[in-house]
């Protein structure tokens, strides 16, 4: 049995997540979920001020609470980027030198709509998310859905989704189906649980039980950018702005980073100064 220290994704894992766009990973944090849970909502309650109240299609226009630049604003948080249960995630599916994207924390009741998670990425690179809920999720209080291969852009089946879901983000139109009644992967969590994803993927948070406060965090990787595609990268860093970002990363990200942590923020970081730009 791997310790929490020898962490590797087996090549079959990787093989999975390249096929269908997504692996669970159960009871990975269980351990630690006391912590993360205290030092969850010890983070939101410091930084009350830099929580966004934002609606969106994505959740029927719906609030949802986001604290941009989560795991960056905590030395514990950060020291995840560390953790092999972590980092070795990103660099099975990314490469070694993975660049870290950012992360951000939700705190929402209501469902959410069909759709992938396209801002900020390069999607000629891989861009991964890694996704943990605080509280037991089933079908019926609003767990992650899955529909397996429709990362694959390009591929049939993947284009054909997203012709169907349209700019409204429904097969109702198209097909007559509710959100819940999409064929999906159902991948009920428990807390400490991990769920990483393809941004690519489609998935959804759809219920039919009672509405239920869930909160998450999530923290990004992709694969280190060629030069030729900086532009583009610093562009995409640019947008962070409209969340009030004035630097990539947060203070307690960069103070506690370890030169081996470094390698995974230098690229993105080289770019700040994208925000002294008009």
């Amino acid at each position: 049995m791997q310790t929490n220290n020898e962490f590797t994704l087996s090549e079959e894992q990787v093989n999975f997540f390249n096929l269908f766009g997504f692996l669970t990973l159960p009871g990975l944090l269980a351990d630690d979920m006391p912590q993360i849970t205290e030092e969850y909502g010890k983070v939101f309650a410091d930084n009350k001020e830099d929580v966004i109240e934002w609606y969106h299609q994505a959740h029927h226009g719906y609030k949802r609470s986001v604290l941009p630049q989560f795991i960056d604003r905590s030395d514990y948080f950060s020291s995840l980027i560390d953790d092999p249960r972590i980092h070795n995630i990103f660099s099975a599916l990314c490469g070694e030198n993975f660049n870290y994207r950012g992360s951000d924390a939700n705190i929402f009741e209501q469902s959410t709509v069909w759709h992938s998670d396209t801002y900020g990425a390069l999607f000629d690179y891989l861009n991964v998310k890694i996704a943990v809920y605080l509280e037991e999720l089933d079908e019926k209080t609003g767990c992650f859905r899955v529909i397996p291969g429709s990362h694959l852009f390009g591929d049939q089946f993947a284009n054909e989704l997203q012709d169907m879901l349209g700019e409204n983000d429904s097969l109702k139109d198209e097909l007559g189906l509710d959100d819940i009644d999409v064929p999906a992967q159902i991948l009920p969590s428990k807390p400490g649980d991990v769920v990483a994803f393809d941004f690519r993927l489609k998935h959804a948070t759809c219920f039919d039980g009672p509405a239920m406060t869930r909160r998450s965090f999530t923290i990004c990787g992709s694969e280190r950018i060629q030069d030729k595609d900086i532009p583009r990268l610093r562009k995409e860093i640019k947008m962070g702005e409209q969340f009030g970002y004035s630097n990539y990363y947060g203070k307690n990200m960069l103070a506690t980073a370890s030169p081996e942590r470094m390698i995974h923020l230098e690229q993105c970081l080289a770019q700040d100064d994208v925000f002294l730009e008009a």
